[in-house]
């Protein structure tokens, strides 16, 4: 019995231990809130090469670019960032090509969203010039050394999964050099990497 009981403790303090991490980035105020959808302008969907922003109260928090109809699917992912953690409940406009969209959503830290976009007018003969998406950049390259699944898989068991996810939320914010969770080698541990991350998530 008292063996039985021992066990479930050591149980429950390495559940705790594994999921801590996640409790604590889920109630991280900074956390992006990532969209995508397809893009729809009155005579038809959109083509490729448009640049899709997210504003708040006018500001540029993300951006993506049109591909197939659809804009922030990967690799071209639209991650709205709240880096200052003050956009919870705040409206999120989108413009694509510059034209207001039809749609709009709430701003939650973590969420991902489907916002089909709907655009007031016909298709822009020429999409305007495309800038880097967000999530695309954020400095630095991948080492040569090691490919991007390399950095991505931290604890080297061959597979992304929700050990690596525990790590990067354990180093989340953290700057400076070698880090493990730096998977692109910008110096900071940010929306970047988890982007990275995502993108090669085993499944």
């Amino acid at each position: 019995m008292l063996m039985k009981s021992v066990l479930k403790i050591f149980v429950l303090f390495i559940s705790i231990g594994l999921f801590l991490p996640v409790f604590a980035f889920a109630q991280s105020p900074s956390l992006p809130h990532q969209f995508f959808g397809a893009v729809n302008f009155s005579d038809g969907l959109a083509l490729d090469g448009f640049v899709v922003e997210a504003r708040i109260n006018g500001v540029v928090v993300g951006n993506s670019i049109t591909a197939g109809g659809n804009y922030g699917y990967n690799p071209n992912l639209l991650f709205a960032l709240d880096n200052q953690g003050v956009y919870a409940g705040e409206t999120v406009e989108f413009y694509v090509d510059g034209i207001k969209a039809n749609e709009t959503a709430i701003f939650a830290n973590g969420n991902s969203s489907q916002i089909n976009l709907t655009i007031p007018a016909s298709i822009p003969t020429t999409p305007t010039p495309t800038p880097t998406p967000s999530g695309g950049g954020g400095g630095g390259g991948i080492p040569p050394t090691k490919t991007v699944a390399q950095k991505v898989d931290m604890d080297n068991n061959s597979k992304v999964d929700v050990l690596d996810f525990n790590t990067l939320m354990v180093h989340w914010g953290e700057t400076g050099s070698n880090n493990i969770a730096d998977i692109n080698s910008d110096g900071e541990v940010d929306v970047f990497d988890f982007n990275l991350l995502m993108i090669n998530w085993t499944l």
